[in-house]
């Protein structure tokens, strides 16, 4: 796909209202979709200004009513929370709530602490990939197939009916969320966008790494999405963005990212997976993603929500590359 988009992602701390405000900002500012994030807590430091957490499904199926345009997703949903007999259904009626635009995405879950303070079990890595991988099976069968069964080792359904079928044919996008070789091979089975919270370098080697693996089974991947999740900063200064790398390291997951193969420390890791300067700057650094195989950028929502940055983004950046 040679067509660059731009999407907002993250909802930590959101409110019902900000929920609103976001989407309707993104609508009026010409972002492609909106994601907000699956999870029940707060699992990251200093990523929302309160600990509010509304279901971002649910929460999605509402804000279409209220937005003409904009794709509605979750990057991503959490496949252990849900049987995907419930997810397919539930972001069915997103589909057809918002007229079809509904963005598919699912992950297998990452945070240890999140599930065992809620009572989900949390399976071994290999584990959730496999479990993963049966789901999207399920999903796609369901809105597919009528009936629909399956028989898998995590997930069995038998001539199940779930109608109607969804709006978009033959089912929304697909997004696949993960950096990983295992994740990879579930995305190159199953998904329409393969997204990545990584730094550029790591970025680069793993989409150069899924497009070998296509050309091995013959995929055709001419209208692939290859993703990043990437925050955003427009700084005047070196000592300014200095501070925000700052801040950045302090709130750093080390439970779900370790420092990439070709950093030499986690600094430069951090400063090299998101965008921050000067608007040219900003124009530059995407030329790199872009030349590294990314053609969709879901910037980090701004904690407290500020419409002028989104629309600045756009405006100064996103035309830059329309």
């Amino acid at each position: 796909m040679d067509k660059t988009i731009f999407s907002i992602g993250g909802s930590s701390g959101l409110g019902w209202e900000s929920f609103l405000q976001v989407c309707k900002g993104c609508e009026d500012s010409g972002y492609f979709a909106f994601y907000p994030s699956d999870h029940l807590m707060t699992v990251q430091p200093g990523k929302g200004p309160s600990p509010d957490r509304l279901d971002a499904l649910t929460a999605m199926a509402a804000v279409s009513g209220y937005t003409k345009r904009l794709r509605m997703g979750v990057l991503v949903a959490n496949n252990l929370f849900r049987h995907p007999v419930m997810t397919a259904k539930i972001f069915n009626t997103i589909d057809h709530a918002s007229n079809g635009r509904a963005e598919f995405g699912l992950g297998a879950g990452w945070s240890e602490q999140e599930h065992i303070v809620h009572g989900f079990p949390f399976p071994r890595p290999s584990e959730r990939i496999e479990m993963l991988d049966e789901a999207l099976e399920v999903i796609r069968a369901i809105w597919t197939d009528e009936p629909a069964s399956f028989d898998g080792k995590y997930y069995q359904i038998n001539e199940a009916p779930q109608m109607p079928k969804p709006v978009q044919k033959p089912y929304p996008p697909i997004i696949v969320g993960g950096i990983s070789a295992r994740t990879m091979k579930v995305a190159l089975k199953h998904a329409d966008d393969w997204d990545q919270i990584a730094p550029l370098r790591q970025v680069e080697r793993n989409i150069k790494s899924f497009k070998i693996e296509a050309q091995k089974i013959n995929r055709n991947i001419e209208n692939m999405r290859f993703s990043v999740q990437v925050p955003f900063d427009f700084v005047k200064s070196k000592s300014e963005a200095d501070n925000i790398i700052d801040r950045a390291l302090a709130n750093f997951n080390y439970g779900a990212h370790k420092v990439a193969e070709g950093y030499k420390d986690l600094r430069e890791h951090v400063a090299d997976s998101r965008l921050i300067g000067n608007v040219d700057e900003i124009i530059e650094q995407i030329g790199n993603w872009k030349a590294a195989g990314v053609n969709h950028f879901i910037l980090t929502t701004p904690r407290p929500f500020d419409q002028n940055i989104i629309e600045k983004f756009m405006s100064k950046v996103g035309q830059a590359f329309l």
